[in-house]
């Protein structure tokens, strides 16, 4: 009996001596926080737990192993985005090359001890629609970003404060004020809601033709890591003179005066919120020369996430949302009493971080189209 009581006793402690701890990692070539992983961490791994491991390496420049990690990351809950990490036995992630580091050795520890059989490794295999919804979610947040800083375009922002002053010396305040500006900023929804949709249909004339569409997402690409490097050009310039004759991109005079003789006349109108609209209608056409160079790549971005089916035009109203609100807080501010020149001041400040912001999210849309 005591002998067979030694053999079950040494069955069992062969049983937990050979338990292999699953170790999936993930990495990416080139990068730095991977090269200290290779270069400190996996030695240690090795002189520490000889034989009591496998690692499964993941290159996540191929698309089925950043699959994989996708599934890994929504199966334990986990939203951060590292460019390493591990999971030990599919249950345990640690992210960065600090928390591995940290943490590895002590994960190693407590997966060696339980028994065999008891990991869970996450082994389905990879979703192709996990990515396309997480692709999805960044575009919906590319494209409500680029309405509302398409909102703070400083073209858009200095025509809105002409108008305004246009209305103060009108004496146009308190009610009648916020009803044009709730006319105006209409007009400019439903107008720009208007170009999109025909743009939209156009660049969907050409999903057939690969060519061609590959050719206008080129030009498109080009175009705005041209905007990227002028907007950034124009916060440094602006920055040092504060002239806005430094700013290249901005409406070329002839149409700015174009605009401003639209709003002069539309004020002359017996009717003023029927003035206020066609001034909306008319400013916002106008306007398009320089807030496309965010709109169409937004719209190139809708059709290509969006175009198989009809939630496209919800994206689009939600665009367009973003992009009237700054002009409708505007509204309300001077509707509470706030005066031209802290419009004109503050509009003269943000020149810098509006620029840069613009340079930002042109490089932003350019990497979405390229990806």
């Amino acid at each position: 009996m005591k002998k067979l009581l030694a053999c079950l006793l040494l069955a069992a402690a062969s049983a937990l001596a050979a338990r292999t701890v699953t170790l999936d990692y993930f990495f990416q070539q080139g990068c730095e926080e991977c090269a200290r992983v290779n270069a400190l961490v996996l030695p240690m791994l090795a002189e520490r737990f000889p034989g009591e491991y496998e690692l499964r390496r993941h290159d996540l420049n191929e698309e089925a192993n950043y699959l994989k990690l996708v599934e890994y990351q929504e199966r334990l809950n986990v939203a951060s985005d590292d460019a390493v990490c591990m999971i030990v036995d599919g249950s345990r992630y640690l992210g960065g090359f600090a928390a591995i580091d940290r943490g590895l050795p002590e994960a190693m520890e407590r997966a060696r001890r339980l028994p065999a059989g008891s990991a869970s490794p996450a082994d389905a295999p990879p979703d192709r629609e996990r990515l396309h919804r997480r692709a999805e979610a960044f575009t919906i947040s590319a494209i409500l970003t680029a309405g509302l800083l398409d909102g703070f375009n400083p073209c858009v922002f200095t025509t809105l404060i002409f108008f305004m002053s246009l209305l103060s010396l009108s004496r146009i305040r308190g009610g009648r004020l916020l009803a044009v500006g709730g006319v105006y900023c209409l007009a400019c929804f439903c107008t720009y809601v208007a170009l999109g949709f025909g743009l939209f249909h156009i660049l969907k004339l050409f999903s057939g033709y690969q060519v061609m569409r590959l050719g206008i997402e080129t030009v498109l690409i080009a175009l705005l890591l041209l905007f990227a490097f002028l907007s950034f050009r124009d916060a440094w310039r602006f920055r040092r003179s504060g002239r806005s004759g430094a700013v290249a991109l901005q409406l070329p005079e002839r149409i700015r005066n174009r605009i401003h003789a639209v709003m002069r006349s539309g004020l002359k109108f017996h009717y003023l919120l029927a003035g206020a609209f066609t001034v909306g209608v008319l400013v916002t056409v106008l306007e398009s020369v320089c807030t496309g160079q965010v709109y169409l790549p937004a719209l190139v971005l809708m059709s290509r996430e969006f175009g198989a089916g009809s939630r496209w035009f919800g994206y689009l109203l939600l665009y367009n949302l973003m992009f009237i609100l700054p002009l409708l807080l505007l509204f309300l501010a001077a509707w509470r009493g706030t005066s031209m020149p802290v419009f004109l001041n503050w509009s003269k400040k943000n020149v810098v971080a509006g620029k840069t912001a613009l340079g930002c999210l042109f490089l932003l849309l350019a990497a979405l189209m390229l990806l």
